[in-house]
């Protein structure tokens, strides 16, 4: 079997296309690595977007829409499962529906009682008086609840997840 025969123009037509390829190739490389680096910094500054218009809008101040429950929260931090670390309470009425209206002092008497610490007998006829924390902060759950975290930091609600108390 004989080789087919590179005639010269033919050759020519190949080592100028090749010339043509190796010129625009880099060219064409950048403009697709350019297109590619905008469109996935769009796309991250449209998250960053998002994220902060829904952080603003959930974590912005609001009040307390379930008036009968009050969490005190006994760390500034989430549990190891993801909840927050207290005791719910409320206020009784002869009506039987509680009605909190002030979360803070409620906690802070309960922190005065004693009902936080290690040692507390709730079966006992008295406990010895505990330790309040300096501050309490009063941030709003999702549900509407509120929830009283003892520290001394003014953002911890948005540290939580929560929202701030509207005052």
């Amino acid at each position: 079997m004989t080789q087919p025969e590179m005639r010269p123009e033919r050759d020519a037509a190949i080592r100028a296309m090749l010339m043509e390829h190796a010129r625009t190739e880099p060219v064409a490389q950048a403009k697709r690595r350019r297109r590619r680096v905008l469109g996935w910094s769009g796309i991250g500054v449209l998250a960053i977007g998002v994220a902060a218009t829904a952080g603003a809008v959930l974590l912005q101040p609001t009040e307390v829409s379930n008036t009968e429950l009050v969490l005190c929260m006994t760390q500034d931090e989430r549990g190891a499962d993801g909840g927050y670390p207290g005791s719910s309470a409320t206020i009784a009425s002869p009506s039987g529906a509680g009605r909190v209206a002030d979360a803070v002092g409620l906690c802070r008497l309960m922190w005065e009682q004693g009902v936080f610490d290690d040692t507390f007998d709730p079966t006992a006829a008295s406990n010895p008086p505990g330790r309040v924390p300096d501050e309490l902060q009063a941030c709003v759950l999702a549900d509407g609840t509120a929830a009283v975290v003892p520290s001394s930091n003014a953002s911890i609600c948005a540290a939580l997840g929560l929202a701030p108390l509207d005052d």
